[in-house]
């Protein structure tokens, strides 16, 4: 498979954006975790990735993301790289803790080498790492024809890089205009192995999670069976949680973790 020419990719990748875009989505099958219906459930905690990825984000504050992890019991506490071992051990600490660490590489750009994310992801995992985020270089896939067989050996490298911790990639899909391109984002993650397609860094000016785009993502990737997907960017209330969910994603990305389980509404910008 890793050695697919791009009219191979085309070839595959075409006859399964129409089978997904002929699809009827009543028909799609509930994700895992359509039946949460309030923040009480203790598989809502767990289902969220608490974030601070701000360039101005102070180890006092990185502390601070950590406790409130443990408090409340939130999946991950997810980072910038010189982070990692200061969480990994805070995290640690706390015995009984669920919360592991989760580093993102490559971010938010995307457009580093694959080698270079490939190394940042190891030292991460070095550090304490237990999941990656790294992000889809986005200009190939925008290429005209998209770069198919380049963009998957670029997250082969990382995915593989980084085994056995899970990889989730970020397509950023406010940025990709069509349907079409995100369907051929999603395949070219899910066979370079990735645990997670995610919607967005939360960076970009295109805008973050939608429920249309999970919606489409999940029904993507489920060929695979063991691929998930994250929502990130802009989901910042339990109702949005809600949605998200119910559009088939597994993972929540957010910096507002804490007022997600308390039921309160957000207006900050970002994640």
């Amino acid at each position: 498979m890793s050695d697919r020419k791009d009219d191979e990719w085309s070839t595959l990748i075409n006859s399964k954006i129409l089978e997904i875009l002929s699809q009827e989505t009543s028909n799609d099958e509930p994700s895992p975790l359509a039946s949460i219906t309030s923040p009480g459930d203790p598989r809502f905690p767990l289902a969220i990735d608490h974030t601070l990825l701000k360039q101005d984000a102070t180890p006092t504050q990185i502390d601070s993301l950590c406790d409130e992890a443990i408090k409340y019991g939130f999946k991950s506490c997810c980072v910038n790289g010189i982070y990692v071992k200061q969480v990994a051990e805070r995290l640690n600490a706390a015995k009984g803790s669920p919360t592991i660490a989760c580093c993102v590489v490559g971010f938010p750009l995307g457009a580093g080498s694959a080698e270079s994310k490939a190394y940042e992801a190891q030292q991460a995992i070095k550090d304490g790492a237990l999941e990656i985020d790294t992000v889809i270089p986005l200009g190939l896939l925008l290429s005209k024809p998209p770069q198919y067989a380049q963009i998957f050996k670029h997250l082969q490298t990382i995915v593989s890089a980084s085994a056995p911790v899970p990889t989730k990639v970020i397509i950023e899909t406010g940025l990709i205009p069509t349907p079409e391109l995100k369907i051929t984002a999603c395949i070219l993650a899910a066979e370079a192995g990735a645990a997670f397609v995610k919607t967005s860094t939360g960076f970009a000016a295109g805008g973050g999670a939608t429920k249309e785009d999970v919606q489409l993502m999940y029904r993507t990737v489920r060929y695979k069976k063991t691929v998930k997907v994250k929502a990130s960017g802009g989901v910042r209330s339990f109702e949005a949680c809600r949605d998200m969910f119910l559009a088939g994603a597994e993972r929540i990305g957010t910096s507002s973790g804490v007022n997600l389980v308390k039921n309160l509404g957000m207006s900050a910008v970002g994640y």
